[in-house]
């Protein structure tokens, strides 16, 4: 199968509180695990230093879809969403959502 990665990368904006931002994010992997996804956070450590990376994993593409589909529909993550948009803690940078390539 073809794995799936779909990235989010945001930027702590200047004097937000770390610790509520971090709060924002666990309540974000909440609704992503409940509906399938393998989530993970890091820290940039060079180049873009500072940036943060929320990725999402997935086995397939199909798999992927269908959590998106959920995640989409779920009135928690769009509650979440107004939330983390109306707080300021941090800036959108980018999004990308890679596909595994076979090396076989």
């Amino acid at each position: 199968m073809q794995r799936i990665v779909s990235q989010v990368v945001f930027k702590p904006n200047p004097g937000a509180d770390m610790m509520k931002l971090m709060a924002l994010v666990k309540e974000s992997v909440a609704i992503w695990r409940s509906h399938g996804a393998d989530v993970s956070l890091w820290a940039v450590s060079a180049g873009e230093v500072g940036n943060m990376v929320f990725t999402a994993s997935f086995e397939s593409f199909s798999a992927y879809g269908a959590c998106m589909e959920k995640v989409y529909a779920d009135p928690a993550f769009a509650a979440w969403n107004a939330k983390g948009v109306a707080s300021g803690l941090s800036s959108w940078v980018r999004s990308n959502v890679a596909r595994e390539v076979s090396l076989a």
